[in-house]
């Protein structure tokens, strides 16, 4: 029997429903907020700032957690324990493949529940029984997204098996003795965040010179970002002076991106 709701419950549903949809915490470097800003951008010469300063092993996204990263490959580094930089490179694949079957997995369960946020927003009233069989439908509709999430959950988790065997077969057949040191320098860089590059800051501050002329200019969020944080811009831009404009525009909540 389908359950009726009381407008409490209604209510409570909603707000749920709009914590779900603010949980995303985006990007986290300024670079990354000022690539994020320009996806819609397909041509032209932003299309440039897309590229990111990381190591060719890290499958990192600009909107990824970096520390998350790493704390899976020291996991890894104490389960495996690789005995020269050979064995170190099949675990760093190991880690760069378990990364990304879980990134899929997220957006997958990610989803799924969209459909059911976006199922309660527009049906409210609708008994849970309902609920549930409009976002299963609409999960149907979008088969074609799913099977892709599907396809590449697939192909990671079989990478991911292959390189675990790879590495027990490596330390059968050349056991290293006694172990080599492995330098894990470039994996724990994997945490810095890099500042924007020149070219990156140059155009920031290009739009910071036009809402220094115009005051009707919408300056964009990732410059406001910039501006108010002072040691980055000592480091990039240390002759700018942006004090008018941080008179002008607040400083953001930088508990969003922290």
């Amino acid at each position: 029997m389908s359950k009726i709701l009381t407008e409490e419950q209604k209510q409570r549903r909603a707000e749920t429903a709009r914590r779900n949809g603010a949980k995303s915490k985006g990007p986290v470097s300024i670079e990354g907020k000022h690539r994020s800003s320009m996806n819609a951008i397909t041509v032209g010469k932003f299309v440039e700032f897309h590229d990111d300063e990381l190591p060719d092993f890290a499958p990192i996204l600009s909107v990824e957690d970096r520390k998350a990263y790493v704390r899976l490959h020291q996991a890894n580094l104490r389960q495996y324990r690789p005995e020269s930089e050979q064995e170190h490179g099949i675990v760093r694949q190991i880690t760069a493949e378990r990364f990304q079957f879980d990134r899929f997995q997220k957006l997958e369960t990610l989803q799924l529940q969209t459909e059911h946020d976006n199922v309660l927003r527009e049906w409210p009233d609708v008994p849970d029984a309902k609920h549930s069989y409009n976002a299963l439908q609409r999960a149907v509709d979008n088969d074609k997204t799913y099977r892709f999430l599907e396809r590449k959950k697939r192909g990671h988790l079989n990478a991911w098996l292959k390189l675990v065997a790879l590495l027990e077969r490596v330390k059968k057949a050349f056991p290293m003795r006694p172990p080599e040191p492995v330098d894990i320098t470039a994996d724990s860089d994997v945490l810095i965040d890099p500042d924007p590059a020149p070219y990156v800051v140059d155009e920031m501050i290009k739009l910071a010179d036009k809402a220094k002329n115009e005051p009707s200019f919408p300056l964009p969020a990732f410059v406001v970002e910039l501006i108010w944080d002072q040691e980055l811009m000592k480091r990039v831009a240390p002759k700018y002076d942006a004090r008018e404009l941080r008179k002008r525009y607040p400083k953001p909540n930088s508990g969003l991106a922290a």
